[in-house]
Formats: structure tokens, C-alpha cells, sequence
């Protein structure tokens, strides 16, 4: 593991400029949100969003709006005109090694009341362009060489000490280059911030709504003089409200825009950075410093690099098992492989992954009955190009690499190539008992499983049920026991097709929040999520339970007759006599049901 400590950047990044959050586990929630009703009408109405919203649009019109910070040297200090942002919005970065990391993160503007940043791992601040001293709009970097996808936002803000006033601290950010229709926050759920060495949620007026600029590419060239247009549709907590019928002008395609506040009046003294972020950060650093920790675990922890990205950097790969057992018995132990973040934005999985690395490597009973059955192995990140780039779904090439498990190219995709390497020299050891891909989900609360099996598969069940009576995060509502044409080239599915792996699982936890039985919603925070993970562990040990197996059969077997009941035409299928069994460990249950509010 000493390797890990050396310059692990093959990209040379310099991210020293600005000093990363130095308390990122901590949380400061205490109690449910109690925001007061921002999206209510006596406080801030559609038409209100609207005529702001045109006001700015007059501005680039006029020529009146000022580039503040590019991380581009060629724009220098001067106003943008409309035509020429809507060219810029839709400008892609194609990857070149040579100019990968000539970005100078310029603040022209060095007398403005505040300045921006984006020179940090995993930040994508592209560009700030100035309406007013309280009212910024910010263009986030594209994803690398791609169409789409945009939605991961990393950035810092730090009041310039010279020219700030407190007495008019509120000020407005208007991210303009957002891709989705829809968005995770809302009334309840705010846009992270970092401040007084804790990560909160203390941002406000929180509005997404489909702005006035085009994805010019879905418009194939026309001319037509509604280029500019909108649909004036607005999107509020998932709710669309459209103020007209002419939803669709000439079929295009519109960005959208996330609307948020602060007020630095919250900033303790002497100023200092306020860090705004789309989820909880774990850039590719966080990962290696994790990895170096674990060097004390020799018995139990084996360290591979399985290859290297397209940039250089390190796959990484963790070997979680009993090495203190006989040749013969290590042989005979079937693998469990774990993946995550091959999706550079869901920056939640790596903290989910984290959290179950250490409770497997902790002296809990369960940890050690499942180090002595299992041979685990642990790819935390597959994707830390696009991590550390600030994507939020792809790699350099513009690709997704969750639909690139078929055929993996090495030139394209390497990591998913030597990924699929480890997999078959390990079936040529060894069976692979189960394979789980841990994924974040944008929409959705909670978290779930996407299994591969047909809806009456014992064994997907089995484990949903599972899940289901001992997290209380889990929603059994969102699972998903099918495999869509769409999704045949994904982890799980090739798993289960190519490779034969029966119990082949995408985990997806929400980017957002939870909602309990109560009907209260909370936001997740760190160790919610590593929770989950330490849930997925000691759930895992009792699917393997042959006496708790066998009882949660009996029941799923019930309720797949009650869902037969009633249907006519169809005749009942015959009991599945292909069912997995687990191996038998013996140990005494371990309920983890309750939970307390989030601290």
C-alpha cells in the first residue's frame, strides 16, 4: 500500500491554490429541516421568476453582462453578448492530453465584491458572468467530450475582504447550463454549502426552471428567429407549472437553470471560502487517503492496482478476507465483487463504500463470519478520470462506462476492461457468489435494489425482503426485478448474461434524501450513507444464513402466491428448483432497525 502515498495525480493537477473542507464528516442536523414555504407565492411568484429571469436576458442582449472568472485565459475582462453565450453554452470540450490541464481559473475582475473558484479536485466552474453586486449567473464545465449529462456542480466562493459589505450579504447564483428537467432539491432539501468547517444546507430561494439558451446541437442549425425562445415552463420540488400552452417551440431542446441564495452574514470572521456543491464531495484524493489508513489491517486487507485510466491514474481494487486461513480453505472461498463511482457525480457511493469497507474490516462478529466464508473485492472507483475532472457521468471520451460492459474496449474504456480481467481470472479460480454495482440515483428517495431476475425470483426477493425489515432507509417500492433493453450492456446485466453471476445487483441510494414511514423527509448526510453500507454488510451475512434464508423463503413463497391470486388465464409456475444456497454461517442474528435523526 505504500504506493498509494506517492504523486497519485498522473494529470499533474495543481489543487493546491485552495485549500479542500478540512471537516467533511461532520454534520451539524439536529432535528427535519424547517425551511418556511419558499416556493409559496407571497413570497416569490412565477411572474417574478420570470421577469428576473428577463432582466438578465436583456442584459446579454444589451451587452451589459460582465465575465468575472473564466478558466479560460482568452475571454479576458469584458461583457458577453446572448449569441455569443449561447455558442459558448454549447461549446464541447474535446479530451487532449496536452491541454488537459492548462486552465488558469482567472478572477478578472480582482475588485469585485466577491470571487470564485473552481482550481479544487472534482470542481467544474467554467465561467461567472455579473449582473449586480448580489446576483451572479455561473456556466459549469461540460461533461468531457460528450453532447449532455451536465449536472454536477463544484465551486467555491470567497468574499473579497476589500469591497464586501455585509449590510447587503444575500447573494443570488443562477447556474444556467443545467441539463435535466428535473433536479434533487427543493422546499425541504437546499444546495449544499461548506462554511465554519461544516458541510449544511443553509442556501435558500431555491427555483429550477427551463431558461431562455438552447442546446444548439438538438436544433440542427435553425435559423428560425424563436432560437431564443422558452417554454416558460418552471420546475419546482419535481413539479412542473407551465404558463402557457406553447410548450414546444420548433422541437428544441432548452437548458435549465438552478436559482439558489446565501447570505454571508453566517460566514464566521476572518472571511473565509464557502465551498457549493451538487452532492458531498469524495474526490479521488479522499479515496487514496482512505486506502493509506487501512495499512494496519494486514490480516484481512490484500491492495491490488488492477490498471490505469486513460489519464494515467490508478484502478484500484481492495482484497477483503481471512488471509490468516490454510491455502486449501482460501481456495475453496467463493467471491463477492463490489464496483462503484463508475459515475463520477454520485459522489454518495463512494461514502456508502466506504462506510461497508470499514465495517467489514471492524471486529463486529458478522465482519468476521463473512472475512472467513468470502473472498471480497472491492473496486471503489471506476472512473477516477471523471472524478477528478468534475464529470458527472462520463469518462474523457465522452463515454458512459455503465454501458460499456459488453465489449470493453481498452483504448476507450480501460477500466471496465481490466475490470472485466479480474472477473475472469476469478471465475477461473473461483465461483462468484453474488456482484453488486452501487450507483446514486437523482430522482428517487431512499435507496433500492435493480436485480436481473424475473419479478418472482426466490432469491431477489429474498434479499429485497431482507433489506426491507432491517434498513429503515430502504424502499422496497422503487426495486426493480427486471432488466430493459436499454440497460442489456450495464454492469448487473452482463454480470448475470456473460458470466453467469445469478445474484447480480445494482445498488442505487438517493443523491437527496430518505423519507421514513412517518411521512418526515430527511436529507442524507455522510453517515447516513455509510450506514447503508454497513446495512448492505450485516444484511448480506444473514442471506447467508441458511436457517434465516430458509424462513424468509417460506415467506416470499406466500406472497408470490398472493400476487398469483385473482389472475386469471395464467397458470401458476411451477416452484423454482434452481434456488442458491447460501453457504451456512453460523452466527447469532445482528438487528440493526432503529435509527435516530441525522446528526
Amino acid at each position: 500500500m505504500n504506493k498509494t502515498n506517492s504523486n497519485y495525480y498522473a494529470s499533474n493537477f495543481n489543487f493546491e491554490l485552495i485549500p479542500p473542507p478540512n471537516t467533511l464528516d461532520k454534520q451539524i442536523y439536529s432535528k427535519p429541516p424547517n425551511f418556511n414555504s419558499l416556493f409559496s407565492q407571497d413570497l416569490l411568484s412565477l411572474q417574478d421568476i420570470l421577469e428576473m429571469n428577463n432582466i438578465n436576458l436583456e442584459n446579454y442582449k444589451n451587452g451589459k453582462a460582465e465575465i468575472i472568472y473564466s478558466e479560460e485565459p482568452y475571454f479576458g475582462n469584458r461583457n458577453i453578448y446572448l449569441d455569443e453565450l449561447i455558442d459558448y453554452l454549447n461549446l464541447r470540450e474535446p479530451y487532449n492530453k496536452e491541454n488537459y490541464k492548462k486552465f488558469q481559473y482567472i478572477n478578472y475582475n480582482k475588485k469585485n465584491n466577491i470571487l470564485f473558484s473552481s482550481n479544487i479536485e472534482s470542481g467544474n466552474l467554467r465561467m461567472v458572468i455579473k449582473h449586480s453586486d448580489n446576483e451572479y449567473d455561473l456556466i459549469t464545465r461540460p461533461e468531457t467530450n460528450s453532447l449532455k449529462a451536465y449536472q454536477w456542480f463544484y465551486f467555491i466562493v470567497k468574499p473579497n475582504e476589500m469591497n464586501f459589505s455585509f449590510q447587503n450579504s444575500t447573494i443570488k447564483f443562477n447556474i444556467i447550463n443545467l441539463y435535466k428537467k428535473t433536479i434533487i432539491f427543493n422546499d425541504q432539501i437546499h444546495v449544499l454549502c461548506h462554511y465554519n468547517n461544516y458541510w449544511t444546507r443553509d442556501t435558500s430561494d431555491i427555483f429550477y426552471y427551463q431558461n431562455n439558451f438552447p442546446i444548439t446541437n438538438d436544433i440542427l442549425n435553425n435559423n428560425n428567429s424563436n432560437t431564443y425562445q422558452k417554454d416558460n415552463t418552471l420546475n419546482f420540488g419535481g413539479l412542473n407549472t407551465n404558463l402557457n400552452t406553447n410548450n414546444n417551440i420548433n422541437n428544441q431542446n432548452f437548458f435549465h437553470t438552478l436559482t439558489f441564495s446565501f447570505d454571508f452574514k453566517k460566514i464566521e470572521t476572518p472571511i473565509k471560502y464557502v465551498y457549493f456543491s451538487y452532492c458531498y464531495p469524495y474526490p479521488y484524493s479522499k479515496l487514496i487517503n482512505f486506502i493509506s489508513s487501512l495499512n494496519k489491517f494486514t490480516n484481512y486487507l490484500r491492495y491490488e492496482e488492477i490498471g490505469k485510466t486513460l489519464n494515467g491514474n490508478l484502478l484500484h481494487m481492495l482484497v477483503i478476507t481471512n488471509f490468516g486461513d490454510s491455502f486449501d480453505i482460501l481456495a475453496k472461498k467463493p467471491s463477492i465483487i463490489l464496483t462503484s463511482r463508475v459515475h463520477p457525480g454520485e459522489s454518495n457511493t463512494s461514502y456508502v463504500v466506504q462506510g461497508l469497507i470499514e465495517y467489514l474490516l471492524s471486529n463486529n462478529n458478522v465482519a468476521y463470519k463473512l472475512r472467513k466464508n468470502f473472498i471480497f473485492k472491492i473496486i471503489p472507483m471506476l472512473n477516477p478520470d471523471g472524478v477528478i475532472r468534475g464529470n458527472y457521468r462520463m469518462n474523457l471520451l465522452g463515454k458512459d462506462l455503465n454501458r460499456m460492459w459488453t465489449e470493453p474496449d481498452i483504448k476507450t474504456c480501460p477500466t471496465v476492461y481490466y475490470s472485466h480481467q479480474m472477473i475472469q481470472k476469478t471465475l477461473n479460480s473461483r465461483d462468484i457468489y453474488l456482484f453488486c454495482d452501487f450507483h446514486g440515483h437523482s430522482n428517487k428517495q431512499n435507496y433500492f435494489l435493480y436485480s436481473c431476475g424475473e419479478n418472482n425470483n426466490e432469491n431477489d426477493l429474498a434479499l429485497i425482503h431482507l433489506f426491507n425489515k432491517d434498513s429503515i432507509y430502504f424502499d422496497k417500492k422503487a426495486c426493480y426485478n427486471k432488466i430493459s433493453p436499454q440497460k442489456m450492456s450495464t454492469a448487473r446485466a452482463v454480470m448475470k448474461n456473460k458470466y453467469g453471476i445469478e445474484l447480480s445487483f445494482c445498488l442505487e441510494s438517493s443523491l437527496c434524501s430518505f423519507k421514513l414511514p412517518n411521512g418526515s423527509i430527511y436529507p442524507f448526510n455522510i453517515d447516513s450513507y455509510k450506514k447503508i453500507g454497513k446495512d448492505f454488510i450485516s444484511i448480506l451475512s444473514k442471506f447467508c444464513n441458511s436457517k434465516i434464508y430458509n424462513s424468509i423463503i417460506n415467506v416470499v413463497n406466500l406472497d408470490i402466491k398472493d400476487n398469483k391470486k385473482g389472475k386469471k388465464g395464467k397458470k401458476k409456475n411451477k416452484k423454482n428448483n434452481n434456488i442458491i444456497l447460501p453457504p451456512i454461517i453460523h452466527h447469532k442474528p445482528y438487528y440493526s432497525v432503529s435509527v435516530s435523526n441525522p446528526k
